[in-house]
């Protein structure tokens, strides 16, 4: 059985309709998987943090985050590996 490999995904811009839902499309037919997520919007600002199940990935986190770049126009999008995302937040 793969080890568990998970990404922390954040987008943050103005609020629209549907930034969950079309994040939540891509992750899916990237054959990823939401674990958590959390969302809040301040007066017309939408900030939304995921943690996402990437063991069968299909591509790249490089490739997903280009995908929901793509998806979600005019919002600041970041996917980062956990690993990465851990060690940078011990220093």
């Amino acid at each position: 059985m793969k080890e568990l490999e998970k990404a922390v995904l954040t987008v943050v811009g103005l609020n629209d309709v549907g930034v969950l839902a079309r994040t939540a499309t891509c992750v899916a037919e990237a054959n990823g998987n939401v674990m958590q997520v959390s969302q809040i919007v301040m007066d017309d600002y939408f900030t939304m943090n995921m943690l996402i199940n990437i063991t069968g990935l299909k591509g790249s986190i490089s490739d997903l985050e280009d995908d929901l770049r793509s998806n979600l126009p005019g919002m600041e999008v970041h996917v980062m590996h956990d690993n990465i995302f851990t060690s940078m937040h011990r220093i």
